[in-house]
């Protein structure tokens, strides 16, 4: 299927059968549109999935659609338009979303060669499974059970369907069980819900005719919640209103930024993907302001201290804003003692306590949020009756508690799997975990240099001294690299991309990162490793795969996979940014993973992937970080 690149779109030529998933996301939803009409998700933050199937079926002039007929699909921001050329008419079809309220909107446009008669029918199954899972986990109760019970007896007594005739559009009110609705705005030319014998199945059907010469439109707003709370949408006011939220869905899309180290429609189209995607995961939930890791991440939803790191990259020079609600949400998160969980939960506990790199990265994160945008007033908001410096020296404090005498955090015990690598035992001394540390002391070194210069100069001593031991413990000069880990029992020296912090924090002087960088080309690059199977995909994430197989758990127990040799988007741009800062080609690993992934159909940045295994999620917040990548493009971001 060929793929082209225009005005920072992705546009794919294929037949209509098959699917060119796109996924959308606003502040309140997100959905995936599939190049067929369908809206094949929906899934409103902080609840549950709506959709359990969507069929769409047209037909022109009484004949149905050819299943094989040519199609040409654009994505580009929030939007997918998908366009048929038929011998009756053009067909072209807008789905997308605004950034602020729950639904969806579609439009078919009908550009009329000759007379034609457009009749759209559409039906969707509800996904019962999932808002019955989540009813259960988030709220189950005695009195939630009776009302769910007395609300689905209901539905059955009263009847769930509504609808209301209006001059201009049809209105259909689903009630479905307890306040859970499914709401649909159309064109009322001839439109119709058709009856339904079960909860489960919804159909709907619109029509138009147009004259030879002529254009008609036929549109739909669809919004699917629960009444009474924040995802409540009055579908009639938003159709009436269309107009408007497609001119604001188009003028996002337009004013998308596109750096000038985007000289090509290629790296446009890829840079506005990427940009697109961490704003698309940015989410205001009550007083929980922050970034979601990606599409899966949002019931609960949760913000992460390391995914927030590599996302907020990409966005801090355009969107410093974001940056800053994402660091106030982050400290509200911090348990009483200064530990930090993998994740911060929109009600502020803590998803998957004590992590050994959330500290690290809540300190990096304020200091990189300091410097580039010169606002040091963050430093002194309050937190717990101290300031937002208070609780990064508190984090950085009580992760140094795992310090022995050489500076180094030692991971002890069997319960070592907290960090990012979480599918994996890496106990002793982990590289990954030591430079993010050492990088943590000195961004406290800086940020306390006016407030207290004997506390300054004791963070840089702690830095200094860290920095030297990871040198000498952790660097093999006959590998010409890090190692992974190592502990009093086994040394596991495989090269891991994380490592690469290595370089951008300065930890490796410039003999050390040319060497590793040049370890890292020719071996976690597929196309340069001849021993990997798995062909030219993009860059692993560690090789050789890990040989004990006592140390790998869960998806990364098999070779190749998640974070066993898989490629994370986010790591590989990480890496390449390395390489640019020496000066080396760093095209390969910015890049290749989107070119591999747009060949497969993934339309939007990918969480992981590797050809023998399932990709990870899609639209996901911190494999944007290729766009941080090409907005500085001087390499010298992190000095």
């Amino acid at each position: 299927m060929p793929i082209s690149f225009k005005d920072g779109a992705i546009v794919r030529e294929m037949k209509f059968h098959e699917d060119a998933l796109y996924d959308v996301s606003n502040n309140l939803l997100t959905a995936q549109f599939d190049g067929r009409f369908n809206l094949s998700k929906y899934a409103v933050v902080n609840k549950w999935d709506f959709i359990d199937c969507w069929y769409t079926m047209i037909s022109v002039n009484g004949e149905n659609l050819d299943y094989y007929c040519n199609k040409k699909v654009t994505m580009v921001g929030k939007i997918q338009t998908t366009e048929i050329d038929l011998p009756q008419s053009q067909i072209v079809v807008r789905q997308f979303v605004d950034n602020n309220v729950n639904a969806v909107f579609q439009e078919y446009e009908i550009i009329a060669k000759t007379d034609t008669t457009l009749d759209v029918t559409f039906n969707m199954g509800i996904n019962m499974t999932s808002y019955l899972k989540n009813f259960f986990s988030a709220r189950f109760s005695v009195r939630n059970l009776m009302r769910l019970i007395f609300g689905t007896l209901c539905t059955h007594l009263k009847g769930h369907k509504k609808q209301e005739k209006g001059d201009k559009v049809n209105v259909f009110r689903n009630e479905l069980i307890e306040r859970f609705y499914f709401d649909v705005a159309m064109s009322n030319n001839h439109s119709e819900g058709l009856e339904s014998t079960s909860l489960y199945c919804n159909q709907y059907r619109m029509m138009q005719s147009v004259n030879a010469g002529e254009n008609g439109k036929l549109r739909m707003v669809v919004s699917m919640g629960t009444r009474g709370d924040f995802s409540e949408e009055n579908v009639e006011e938003l159709f009436n209103k269309f107009d408007f939220y497609k001119e604001k869905a188009q003028e996002y899309a337009d004013n998308l930024p596109v750096p000038t180290s985007c000289d090509t429609e290629f790296l446009k189209a890829y840079y506005k993907n990427l940009y697109n995607c961490s704003l698309s995961m940015y989410k205001e939930v009550g007083d929980f302001k922050g970034f979601l890791a990606g599409i899966v991440y949002q019931s609960p939803a949760r913000t992460y201290f390391r995914d927030g790191y590599w996302t907020i990259l990409s966005v801090i020079s355009n969107r410093p804003d974001l940056v800053k609600n994402e660091i106030l949400t982050l400290a509200k998160g911090i348990d009483k003692d200064g530990k930090c969980p993998s994740a911060v939960k929109y009600n502020f506990k803590n998803w998957w306590g004590n992590h050994y790199d959330s500290p690290s990265f809540f300190a990096i994160m304020l200091y990189d949020y300091v410097r580039i945008t010169g606002d040091e007033s963050i430093l002194t908001l309050p937190w717990r009756g101290k300031t937002i410096l208070d609780a990064a020296i508190k984090v950085v404090e009580k992760l140094a508690e795992y310090t022995d005498d050489t500076g180094l955090l030692y991971k002890g015990g069997e319960y070592n799997r907290r960090d990012w690598c979480d599918n994996v035992f890496r106990k002793g001394y982990c590289t990954y975990d030591e430079v993010l540390f050492a990088r943590a002391l000195q961004a406290l070194s800086v940020m306390t240099r006016t407030i207290d210069v004997v506390l300054s100069e004791s963070y840089n001593a702690r830095y200094e001294k860290v920095k030297k031991a990871i040198n000498k413990l952790l660097w093999n000069p006959k590998l010409g690299y890090y190692v992974n880990y190592v502990n009093e029992d086994a040394v596991e020296d495989n090269l891991s991309i994380d490592t690469v912090v290595a370089v951008l924090f300065g930890i490796a002087d410039k003999e050390k990162s040319i060497s590793m960088l040049k370890k890292m080309e020719a071996i976690l690059e597929s196309k340069n490793n001849l021993e990997q199977k798995a062909g030219d995909f993009g860059t692993l994430c560690v090789y050789p795969f890990y040989a004990n197989n006592a140390d790998v758990v869960l998806k990364s127990s098999y070779p190749y996979y998640y974070h066993n040799g898989g490629d994370w988007p986010y790591l590989s741009s990480a890496y390449a940014y390395a390489k640019l800062m020496h000066g080396m080609d760093y095209a390969y690993p910015l890049t290749r993973w989107w070119e591999y992934n747009l060949e497969r159909g993934n339309n939007t940045p990918v969480e992981f992937f590797a050809p023998p295994h399932k990709d990870g999620s899609l639209l996901q917040a911190w494999s944007s970080m290729g766009a941080f990548v090409l907005s500085y493009p001087d390499g010298k971001f992190f000095d």
